[in-house]
C-alpha cells in the first residue's frame, strides 16, 4: 500500500521516485525495499509526508484522507478552514524542505520549523493555540 501511494503522489507531484529520494537525501537503495513491502521508519515516513502535505496516515494507508486533521475547537486564524463540528484543515503552510535548503529561513526560524515537525498532531494543536493566541496580543496591540 505505501509503495502504491507513494508512486501515486509522485505522479501528481510530476516527479520521478529517484528525484525525489535523491531530493530528499535517502538511500537509492530504500526504493527496491519500499517496492517488496517495507514501510519506512518514522523519520523517513515524516520527511515524505511533509514533502506532499499529506499525513503519515495516508502514505501507510490507514486513511483516504489526504490532509492533517486537527479535532480542537480553540484554532483559529486566517490559515485554517474549519466547520462547526470542531474538525478542522491546516492549509499548506509548511515550508518544503528544499526552501530550508537555500536558506529562505533564519536559524530561529528552521529551530521553530524543527520543533513543530517533531510534534504529534494534539502538540501541534497546542502549539499552533499558542501561535494564534500571541498573533492576536501582537494584533491588539499594534492597534493600541
Amino acid at each position: 500500500m505505501f509503495y502504491e501511494r507513494l508512486k501515486l503522489l509522485c505522479a501528481e507531484k510530476g516527479i520521478k521516485l529517484t528525484n525525489l529520494i535523491q531530493e530528499l537525501g535517502m538511500s537509492s537503495g530504500n526504493m527496491n525495499k519500499w517496492k517488496n513491502g517495507v514501510v519506512p521508519k518514522g523519520n523517513t515516513l515524516s520527511k515524505l509526508a511533509d514533502y506532499f502535505n499529506v499525513s503519515v496516515d495516508y502514505l501507510i494507508g490507514k486513511t483516504d484522507e489526504q490532509t492533517n486533521i486537527y479535532h480542537t475547537n480553540n484554532i483559529n486564524s486566517n490559515f485554517v478552514q474549519g466547520n462547526n463540528s470542531g474538525s478542522i484543515s491546516i492549509k499548506n503552510i509548511e515550508q518544503k524542505p528544499k526552501e530550508i535548503q537555500q536558506n529562505n529561513l533564519s536559524k530561529e526560524e528552521i529551530g521553530i520549523l524543527e520543533v513543530y515537525r517533531s510534534l504529534d498532531i494534539r502538540d501541534r494543536a497546542k502549539f499552533m493555540n499558542f501561535v494564534f493566541d500571541m498573533e492576536d496580543k501582537a494584533t491588539k496591540n499594534s492597534n493600541l
